[in-house]
């Protein structure tokens, strides 16, 4: 009789512990078919870390971010100074960062205004990167035009967006950002049932005279 029952419980455990491992392999499976995976704390690991930490170390960069032809966001940085070029609705707003002040130009009228004491923009990309690089993430993988990429998706902020705001609900709010490799090509800011997706251009090549006040405007 011990025999028997010895024999039935190690079935019943055989049993049991290839249930369990048949339940982890299915689960993990799903898991990477979802192509999502929640990470608890982020770290010097993820590609938006690195990407700061690259870019916090360039003397030269321009970040451009793009919805359409009438929706488009320019920064540049080069040392201690910063251009901004902001398309919103085909409405163009430039601005040149640099000796403590913020120049906005306008080019109809070749002139420029002075906001002293005003170093808003300077190092905007990195600073919003930065916000993020340290907070909760998501990894997952996703299809754009055919092809797929890996992104890592922040809660709680719409710092890229151009058009989209959170409205002060930033619980329903997530940005992911798409890499091919290591290169940011995508943004993607999601409030609720709307969607904006940027497209992502960095590059080392700067053009020097982006921050100069051209000789020929006038300040008003």
């Amino acid at each position: 009789m011990d025999k028997k029952k010895k024999i039935i419980i190690i079935s019943i455990v055989t049993v049991v512990i290839i249930a369990l491992v048949v339940g982890l392999i299915i689960f993990f499976v799903n898991r990477g078919n979802n192509g999502e995976e929640e990470t608890t704390t982020a770290s010097n690991s993820t590609k938006i870390a690195k990407l700061y930490n690259n870019l916090s170390k360039k003397e030269t960069f321009s970040f451009t971010t793009t919805l359409d032809d009438n929706n488009k966001e320019i920064y540049a940085k080069n040392n201690n100074t910063a251009y901004t070029d902001t398309i919103n609705d085909g409405e163009e707003s430039k601005y040149i960062i640099r000796d403590g002040n913020s120049y906005l130009l306008r080019d109809s009228d070749k002139v420029y205004y002075t906001y002293r004491n005003n170093e808003v923009n300077l190092n905007k990309v990195l600073e919003q990167l930065s916000e993020i690089k340290d907070t909760e993430l998501v990894e997952g993988k996703e299809e754009i035009d055919g092809k797929n990429y890996k992104y890592e998706e922040y809660t709680g902020i719409t710092n890229f967006a151009i058009k989209l705001t959170d409205d002060n609900n930033s619980e329903d709010v997530k940005t992911r950002f798409y890499f091919d490799g290591n290169d940011l090509v995508y943004i993607k800011t999601i409030v609720g049932n709307n969607q904006e997706l940027l497209s992502v251009e960095i590059s080392d090549d700067v053009d020097s005279s982006l921050f100069e006040i051209p000789k020929n405007y006038k300040e008003r």
